[in-house]
């Protein structure tokens, strides 16, 4: 039984892209699927950042490599993935991790505010999804990871940028798990609920707005990246065949309450 487990749960031979991968979740997760046996390749623009993931990952007798750029600047995109496949021959896996968060009130929000919070969160994901999943097709198979938020079902005050971009992730992820699944294409998202990392780092400096998150949440704690770690290698796994289209939420219990 444990072997089957193993195995189950295995990505040995599997090549696997993680944008945002440099810090924060998409660190945690990049770590975890190289741990599981994944070839990562780690795409961000903070090149620094990128190189000491792969280091680490390296270091733990993984596999990784860095890929710098931009994904906001879809055109490049065709072009980024295709330098990815030369390299690794394959692509198996896809974590659509890249993001970031404007906090401003909904009536200060600007165009040139909302075109950046889009054209990463959810642009460059569907993107890149196209991108990869023409790969995938011709290879007959495919997982995809989508990052959502707690914001794509609830509200919360100045961030409806965010909580509309990642609201559309949501979307893209049932909309895409439907037509893929012809190609044996999964496609399904996590959705990450008050998370310490470099991003948020500056909520957690407001002591009563940590007493309100934490009262809010019934494990009693924030997030931290390592508690992505299963829900990524599960989805990229064998183990999540018979799933698609769904958004897995890890936030502690918040919206079970």
């Amino acid at each position: 039984m444990n072997g089957y487990l193993e195995s189950l749960f295995s990505l040995k031979g599997q090549v696997a892209i993680v944008t945002g991968g440099g810090r924060g979740l998409g660190r945690g997760m990049a770590i975890a699927l190289a741990g599981a046996g994944a070839d990562v390749a780690l795409v961000s623009r903070t090149e620094g950042e990128l190189n000491d993931t792969v280091k680490e990952i390296r270091q733990k007798g993984g596999r990784a490599d860095a890929f710098p750029a931009d994904v906001s600047k879809v055109e490049e995109i065709p072009g980024l993935v295709q330098s990815i496949h030369a390299a690794k021959s394959r692509i198996d896996i896809l974590v659509n991790n890249a993001g970031f968060i404007i906090r401003k009130s909904a009536l200060e929000f600007t165009l040139k505010d909302w075109e950046r919070q889009l054209d990463i969160n959810l642009k460059a994901a569907y993107f890149m999804a196209q991108a990869v999943g023409k790969i995938m097709k011709e290879q007959g198979r495919g997982k995809i990871i989508n990052t959502a938020s707690l914001t794509s079902f609830i509200g919360l005050p100045n961030a409806s940028g965010y909580g509309i971009s990642r609201g559309g992730v949501v979307s893209m992820t049932r909309s895409l798990a439907i037509e893929w699944a012809k190609f044996r294409i999964h496609v399904n998202a996590i959705a990450p609920g008050y998370f310490k990392t470099q991003q948020t780092a500056a909520l957690f400096t407001d002591e009563k707005r940590v007493e309100w998150m934490l009262s809010r949440i019934p494990w009693g704690r924030t997030g931290l990246p390592e508690d992505l770690a299963g829900a990524a290698v599960f989805l990229a796994s064998a183990a999540s065949d018979y799933i698609t289209g769904q958004t897995l939420i890890i936030d502690g219990g918040w919206m079970a309450g």
